[in-house]
């Protein structure tokens, strides 16, 4: 029975630097995306790039926490993968027309022009950060497309590894 129970116990810890080190790559490869392509992210992208963040730190800490059967930190990382999944499947729905997009994600330009000359040089200047127009594809998906697929694959595997953890004695 202790063999078993370590396996078990093994298994977890594999599973939280599995989820710790996709984390990590999925925050640092946004990161490289914005500042070494300049892809400018809109309010949507953000909003997830902030989740996947927290989930970075609360999957650290589910990984190096000294309590490691807190069942609460392993509840919040569920909770933050699901806000994940849902948010970036709403941003997919806006990108292929589905959903209409109830958050402003262009930025106010501040139209007061007085000739043709000024409107061309903001037109010109503008960069497009509206949530709707996708910046970059990989294999035809968009960013927020991998993002559903990821996070929701995160979300059921991490309900599968952590069932047992979280599941309610009633004894």
């Amino acid at each position: 029975m202790f063999f078993f129970n370590k396996m078990i116990s093994l298994k977890y810890i594999t599973f939280d630097r599995f989820l710790l080190f996709i984390v990590f790559i999925s925050v640092s490869s946004s990161i490289s995306l914005q500042f070494i392509y300049n892809l400018t992210p809109c309010k949507l992208c953000l909003y997830q790039r902030y989740l996947w963040f927290l989930l970075l730190i609360f999957t650290f800490l589910n990984l190096f926490s000294p309590i490691k059967k807190n069942k609460l930190i392993k509840y919040i990382i569920l909770f933050i993968i699901l806000f994940i999944s849902l948010l970036s499947f709403y941003h997919s729905g806006i990108e292929l027309n589905f959903f209409n997009n109830i958050i402003a994600c262009s930025q106010n330009s501040g139209l007061d022009v007085t000739t043709i000359e000024e409107l061309d040089a903001i037109i010109k200047s503008a960069k497009n950060n509206d949530c709707s127009f996708p910046k970059f594809f990989l294999l035809g998906l968009t960013l927020s497309n991998l993002s559903f697929i990821f996070s929701f694959i995160l979300f059921i595997l991490s309900l599968i590894f952590y069932r047992k953890n979280l599941s309610i004695n009633y004894d």
